[in-house]
């Protein structure tokens, strides 16, 4: 193989496990620090300037393959006698087979770079999401123990109207026995 395809090769390979990772069902912590370490790598100069270079190069060598692939018509394979079909054939397949590959990996590029944007948007959201949630619980916590004072309260108000009033029977049931008794007496 020529150190293109190897390039290509390896650079598949790398994309697909950086795909496989990043649609793994991890905990929000691994999945900010991996967006946190892509960040960091996107920033670096050298890593930046090498990752335009591959992309730069990937996409001449596409748009090469696309220009051999679509050269050669169904009038070129008319058998000449001194012109090798199988060698313009075998051209066609490669041209074609590199326009896939090459393609394959530019799309898998982007795909990366929106499952990042969208791992980047579900941390956000679900960090929101906790602030918001303890918020919350701090304000029905402050809700409900306000509520708790005035029921307290509440409670407290008719324990002594109770009282009060449990008094005034017990001197109205005293005063209208003594009087019942003073009659019965009489």
């Amino acid at each position: 193989m020529s150190i293109q395809m190897n390039l290509v090769f390896t650079l598949l390979i790398i994309e697909t496990i950086i795909i496989s990772i990043l649609l793994l069902p991890l905990p929000p912590k691994i999945q900010k620090k991996l967006i946190n370490y892509y960040d960091l790598s996107i920033k670096n100069t050298n890593f930046s300037i090498i990752l335009i270079f591959i992309d730069s190069l990937v996409s001449i060598m596409f748009v090469d393959s696309i220009k051999n692939g679509f050269k050669f018509n169904s009038s070129d394979e008319i058998i000449e006698f001194n012109k090798n079909i199988w060698d313009n054939r075998s051209k066609k397949f490669y041209s074609q087979r590199n326009m896939y590959i090459l393609g394959a990996i530019l799309s898998i590029q982007m795909l990366i770079w929106f499952l990042i944007i969208m791992i980047k948007s579900i941390v956000k959201n679900k960090n929101i999401l906790l602030q918001l949630s303890k918020e919350e619980e701090k304000s029905v916590d402050n809700e409900l123990t306000t509520e708790y004072e005035k029921l307290k309260i509440d409670v407290d108000t008719l324990n002594k109207q109770y009282d009060s009033l449990w008094k005034a029977y017990s001197e109205k049931n005293k005063n209208e026995t003594t009087e019942e008794d003073n009659k019965k007496d009489n």
